[in-house]
């Protein structure tokens, strides 16, 4: 069987990797990453994305709107007729971010509760975004109350996971997996290995978040789909694993989790 890498959330959908298109997908093919999942916060980036990539196997989409940008989710018919397209694969990327503005923390449950409503009607998995506020961790403490209050039937992913081992531990009981990107690479990214040490195998995606958070030694950089190879290197050298071992058990993971490719 071939191995390869997988980028399962990356935001190419609009502006400058949107641009660069055939720029970034000859790059990521040059470093081996042949699957990628291209995360969608709007009509109109689906739109772009497909575009682009329908019918092409070496792609999936996620379609959500981000907690930051609820004014995306109004056309909701038009939103949901999507998510029967058999390149979607997932509802996200949604969840709870407390960073930027701390007073639209119910509206961002609401929203959040009526995506994964949807995810159970058509039976897709959720990506799940988290951050918490300077100093807090509102974030992280309500997604894991909606998560049990609201059972996503198909789990999904905590995408970027950069929290505690405690709630790691919390997570993956409940059944999901969690996407290591670049942060895991960072010198101060200490408690993201941590969790690294204590997850099954079975549970790791790998990603990129493109353009955001370039692992080293690209750090500082705009981010892309090809660089998932860097941040899979340097876990399979933390978990002692050859990158064909790595490579192997994350698109048993991915093939897994997205039950519908």
């Amino acid at each position: 069987m071939e191995k390869y890498w997988i980028d399962s959330h990356a935001h190419i959908a609009y502006g400058e990797l949107f641009e660069s298109w055939d720029e970034i997908v000859a790059n990521a093919r040059d470093l081996n990453v042949q699957l990628i999942n291209i995360i969608c916060g709007s009509l109109e980036e689906m739109k772009q994305a497909l575009s682009k990539i329908e019918g092409n196997p070496q792609f999936h989409i996620s379609l959500g709107v981000h907690p930051t940008e609820l004014d995306n989710y109004k056309d909701v018919k038009t939103f949901e007729s999507f998510l029967t397209h058999p390149q979607v694969v997932c509802v996200g990327e949604i969840g709870i971010d407390m960073y930027w503005d701390q007073t639209q923390l119910q509206k961002q449950i609401e929203i959040l509760v009526a995506q994964i409503n949807l995810a159970n009607q058509y039976q897709l998995p959720i990506a799940v975004h988290v951050r918490n506020e300077k100093d807090g961790s509102t974030a992280i403490d309500t997604v894991i109350d909606v998560l049990k209050k609201h059972p996503v039937d198909n789990k999904g992913v905590i995408h970027c996971y950069s929290d505690t081992v405690e709630n790691a531990k919390i997570l993956l009981d409940m059944g999901y997996y969690l996407g290591f990107g670049g942060i895991t690479t960072f010198k101060n990214g200490g408690n993201v290995r941590d969790v690294l040490d204590i997850i099954p195998l079975d549970r790791i995606l790998t990603e990129t978040d493109s353009p955001y958070l370039a692992p080293m030694p690209k750090r500082g950089k705009r981010n892309e789909p090809a660089y998932v190879s860097y941040t899979g290197e340097y876990i399979a050298n933390h978990l002692n694993m050859s990158v064909e071992e790595l490579q192997e058990q994350v698109m048993k993971n991915y093939k897994t989790m997205y039950k519908k490719i």
